[in-house]
């Protein structure tokens, strides 16, 4: 999971989204994965899929959304193995 910079239209703020492939989203999400829209920090386990706003051990911020929230947000931009959407 590689994090991409952005500034949010709203608040004007630095985020993060998320760049995957299909297969690493697969495995990541049976494993409890999340990432943090606030700083990037990719969260490797005890996140519920639908876990919104928890707090990340690494920026201290409310930023921790679960996989398949980030996906619905669309902070998650899945890709194939090449790179192509």
């Amino acid at each position: 999971m590689e994090a991409v910079q952005f500034i949010g239209k709203k608040s004007g703020r630095t985020l993060y989204r998320f760049v995957m492939s299909g297969d690493e989203y697969a495995e990541t999400h049976d494993e409890g994965a999340g990432g943090c829209v606030m700083c990037g920090a990719e969260v490797c386990g005890g996140v519920e899929p639908d876990a919104r706003k928890y707090e990340c051990e690494v920026c201290g911020g409310n930023g921790v959304y679960g996989l398949e929230e980030l996906l619905l947000m669309g902070y998650i931009r899945l890709v194939d193995e090449a790179g192509a959407e």
